[in-house]
């Protein structure tokens, strides 16, 4: 299985370029679509750009499954931007976009997820709810994540506006396999290596 994990995609998504450079990405902003800020999105959007990918971008929200499914099988590279980790993953489990993924995973593709992105890799989400608020109309019956890795990452560990917030996670969930990363750092999954690399 090939991730790449990160807080901020477009301060570090340069460092793997070379599985960028005039791939076809499927870029899925739904975690983004009902926060105030999503800057994130436009920042990625440009990167991509200019590193010469062939972006179509999808909702998996309001999407037909069978377009989701199309534009999944087209792409080298699925991207899911930042946002509510919760709003993301309901609509991940509703939709039978999570069966989706993982096929697509376990043909080789590379996944991006940047902080809500990289947050539904775990064994489950509950740990984040102190930084993304669930929303009322979450209809699942548990936090469960897409389970792709088996620690959980705390994406803007001790960057603005998120420092108190992940501090306190990090002391909270002690118990927990957790990998926090700042706005420049990355981790690369591949098969069973994974290392955190980061930007000067």
């Amino acid at each position: 299985m090939k991730l790449f994990l990160c807080s901020h995609f477009s301060s570090v998504g340069s460092l793997i370029k070379e599985e960028i450079e005039n791939k076809k990405v499927a870029f899925i902003p739904t975690a983004s679509l009902r926060e105030g800020y999503t800057g994130y999105v436009g920042s990625a959007r440009k990167l991509f750009k200019k590193l010469g990918a062939i972006v179509t971008e999808i909702d998996i929200s309001t999407e037909a499954y069978s377009t989701i499914q199309s534009v999944f099988e087209e792409a080298d590279v699925i991207y899911f931007t930042g946002g509510n980790s919760f709003f993301l993953m309901d609509q991940l489990r509703k939709t039978g976009t999570d069966g989706l993924l993982k096929k697509e995973l376990a043909n080789g593709k590379l996944m991006i997820g940047e902080s809500a992105g990289a947050i539904i890799c775990a064994p489950s989400i509950q740990y984040i709810e102190q930084m993304d608020e669930k929303p009322e109309d979450y209809s699942q019956k548990d936090d469960a994540g897409l389970d792709l890795i088996d620690f959980y990452v705390l994406p803007h560990y001790l960057t603005a506006p998120f420092k108190k917030v992940t501090e306190k996670i990090m002391t909270e969930f002690s118990d927990l396999n957790l990998s926090p990363i700042n706005n420049r750092q990355g981790i690369v999954i591949d098969g069973e290596d994974s290392k955190v690399i980061c930007k000067d």
